[in-house]
């Protein structure tokens, strides 16, 4: 029998992470960045956080920051497909956004605040037959050769 052809990974929020076409799954952080005081958000935005212009135009984000601030999660909502506990993430980019993610491949006792951090793409699987996605996450920069597998 014929192995049925797999489907190109698809963003789990494409107004939030654009996926770049090829093999391994690539990508950029998307925003907006206001044109009267240059404030960037991440995501889509109707008008400014700082100055409540409308005037936005969309932005490519950075791949890096820094981590600003962490928790262990050891209570994970409903329907979480990772391995529990796992450390939840937030990193401040050099544009000012900070982006919440899962921070992977680090133990959690060698986190700490001000640690360079890295965007990691991985691909989950919804079910059997569903679609594959590919999710944001972080991973400290001295580990930054793993960037792509499945979870």
């Amino acid at each position: 029998m014929p192995e049925t052809p797999r489907k190109s990974p698809v963003s789990v929020d494409p107004g939030r992470l654009r996926l770049d076409s090829g093999q391994t799954p690539s990508g950029v952080l998307i925003g907006m960045r206001c044109l009267d005081c240059a404030i960037y958000v991440f995501g889509q935005a109707v008008f400014c956080q700082a100055c409540s212009s409308s005037r936005l135009e969309p932005a490519d984000l950075s791949r890096t920051g820094t981590l600003f601030s962490y928790t262990v999660v050891r209570v994970p909502p409903d329907g979480w497909p990772g391995p529990v506990p796992y450390v939840l993430g937030e990193v401040e980019l050099p544009e000012g956004p900070h982006i919440l993610a899962e921070i992977i491949d680090v133990a959690h006792e060698d986190l700490k605040i001000g640690t360079e951090m890295r965007l990691a793409l991985q691909e989950v699987r919804s079910g059997d037959s569903g679609p594959t996605f590919v999710v944001y996450k972080w991973i400290p920069e001295t580990n930054a050769t793993f960037q792509t597998g499945e979870a």
